[in-house]
């Protein structure tokens, strides 16, 4: 009886031993591909950082008029904020106020 008992306990024992090693082990297995990724999204935040700046850099509107002037035989004339629309439904709604004005002013004549 009491060598089952014993007997029992060392095959529990080993068992669990077993499948404590085995979690251990995935459990490392999950920490490296943690890590192997937060190593690549921190390489890639960086490059999106990097290409922003450039971007940014590389579209300001003195940028664009020096090279344009530079490499292009064009005249480059600057646009009046007042005609830069932000959407298209903003341009719809000023080229139907300009429409319904001219129309109003031919009935006036």
């Amino acid at each position: 009886m009491i060598k089952s008992k014993f007997v029992t306990s060392i095959i529990v024992f080993s068992i669990l031993m077993v499948i404590t090693s085995i979690i251990k082990t995935q459990t490392r297995l999950v920490e490296k591909n943690i890590n192997s990724y937060k190593n690549k999204i921190s390489v890639l935040s960086n490059n999106l950082h990097e290409i922003q700046l450039d971007y940014h850099y590389l579209s300001s509107p003195k940028i664009l008029e020096r090279q344009i002037n530079q490499f292009s035989d064009e005249i480059y004339i600057t646009m009046d904020y007042s005609k830069i629309y932000l959407s298209l439904d903003d341009f719809l709604e000023e080229k139907f106020k300009t429409t319904k004005n001219f129309e109003n002013e031919k009935e006036i004549k």
